[in-house]
């Protein structure tokens, strides 16, 4: 049974960061490198960057998998466009259909709050993320490369779905 758990406190973000520089090195390691991952774990998911973006607008959710923090994901609704800002499963939990319970989640929200279109990007070399949002209906809008700091660049495909 898949449930959710709303990220509001303090505590929850250090645990969302712990979850996912876990996931994040086990993934993204052989894609972008070790010191990226743990860069932009400092960067985009300390505590303090995670509930100043809750104040502004963003969601952060746990998904459950019969009771147990499983993965995560992370939006925020921009006019017509919802933008998906982070959705990862922990590896012990994929296959069992939790990403896409989250995407059909996050697809509900967009349509009841009237936007057009949910974007994300992902890394241009994340083959198997890509492979799935295409399963799911994205298509590739456009690529972006954007300069994070540190001596690191995100190269990404900004991908689209509409609502």
């Amino acid at each position: 049974m898949i449930t959710y758990e709303e990220i509001t406190t303090k505590q929850q973000c250090a645990d969302l960061k712990e979850m996912a520089t876990r996931i994040s090195l086990e993934h993204f390691t052989p894609i972008t490198g070790e010191g990226q991952v743990y860069y932009m774990m400092d960067k985009f998911l300390s505590p303090e960057v995670v509930m100043r973006e809750i104040g502004e607008n963003y969601e952060f959710a746990f998904a459950l998998y019969n009771g147990v923090r499983a993965g995560y994901y992370s939006m925020a609704y921009e006019g017509e466009a919802l933008f998906l800002s982070k959705l990862y499963v922990d590896k012990a939990y994929r296959g069992k259909g939790l990403g896409h319970a989250m995407f059909e989640r996050i697809k509900e929200k967009g349509k009841t709050a009237g936007c057009k279109y949910i974007y994300l990007t992902v890394n241009k070399r994340n083959d198997s993320s890509v492979a799935i949002y295409k399963k799911w209906g994205f298509f590739v809008y456009e690529e972006a490369q954007t300069d994070i700091g540190g001596g690191y660049i995100m190269d990404d495909y900004i991908m689209r779905f509409l609502l």
